[in-house]
């Protein structure tokens, strides 16, 4: 898998590159960890005097070799953890950049961290992350960290289990609809080698639809026994293939009127640290609107939140 880390020094992005050192990705994965440098801070146009110039490169450079720096151990600490890759620097918008540079890498994942578990920074992720998560060529992982700047995912400490190497087991909720966006998550989520480092959990979540009149409610009411039966099918199927992956797998089949809203508050109900859901996004509207219930779980999320673009 070759992965895309945006990285801006914050504690969010901090909390990106934990999630990618401690999380158990394919083996012979490649990361490349940008920074990129606001081109609105060092433009020499605004510059009034030849002073003004020298002050501005003169601080371009500073920034440039600490961000070199900043980089260089970022790199180290992949490489200690098993990743190949490379670092970069770019000037300019920094999500038109990120954008920019996963289409010309070709990567598979862009990594981003974002501020806030609640309130209004909840719902507005940030712009940048926002951004990357409509128009990003691929799948994008956004980390949310806590008020205090921890990550929220991967901090479940759980009795070690036979053959498990570490002592946090990762809690991952699967919104499955088979969907072919969900069945990407889904093939996506099956192929990680998760082991016993990981438990899953396939929810797929039914909207509930009512009528009025008897007649309509009885036909209605046999459809949906019909539609209930093919989603309990399409679950077991989701759980035979997750067992590749890991030995922990549940499922969870629920009704309720708000799809996205059931979702969120089963993942904070059960202290999920990773939402993994499947999004459309090939034209342009579709991934302007990136599809209602993705958009909101990204947003609303507690944790982290993995789209898989279909």
């Amino acid at each position: 898998m070759r992965v895309l880390l945006a990285t801006d020094g914050s504690e969010s992005a901090a909390a990106a590159l934990d999630f990618l050192t401690g999380f158990p990705f394919p083996a012979g994965s490649e990361a490349i960890v940008l920074s990129v440098i606001d081109g609105k801070t060092f433009d020499e146009s605004r510059a009034l005097t030849d002073e003004q110039t020298r002050t501005i490169r003169e601080t371009r450079d500073v920034v440039q070799e600490d961000t070199e720096q900043f980089l260089g151990v970022q790199g180290d600490r992949l490489r200690e953890a098993g990743w190949s890759g490379a670092t970069e620097i770019r000037y300019g918008d920094p999500a038109d950049e990120i954008i920019q540079a996963a289409e010309e890498h070709a990567v598979d994942l862009v990594v981003l961290g974002s501020h806030g578990t609640s309130g209004i920074k909840r719902f507005l992720l940030g712009s940048v992350s926002d951004k990357v998560l409509i128009y990003a060529p691929c799948s994008v992982l956004i980390i949310k960290t806590s008020p205090e700047g921890e990550s929220t995912a991967g901090a479940q400490p759980v009795e070690e289990a036979a053959g498990a190497d570490r002592d946090q087991m990762w809690r991952i909720l699967l919104a499955y609809d088979n969907s072919a966006a969900s069945r990407k998550a889904l093939a996506l989520c099956a192929s990680l080698p998760l082991g016993d480092r990981a438990e899953v959990t396939a929810i797929r979540v039914m909207p509930m639809v009512t009528a009025y009149r008897q007649d309509i409610r009885q036909q209605l009411n046999t459809i949906w026994q019909q539609k209930k039966q093919a989603a309990k099918t399409g679950l077991e199927e989701a759980v035979q293939a997750l067992h590749w992956s890991t030995p922990h797998v549940s499922s969870k089949l629920r009704e309720a009127s708000d799809v996205s809203e059931e979702i969120l508050d089963i993942a904070e109900q059960s202290g999920t640290d990773l939402i993994m859901v499947g999004c459309k996004g090939r034209s342009a509207i579709e991934r302007f609107l990136l599809g209602s219930k993705t958009n909101r779980i990204a947003r609303h999320a507690h944790c982290s939140v993995w789209t898989v673009r279909e």
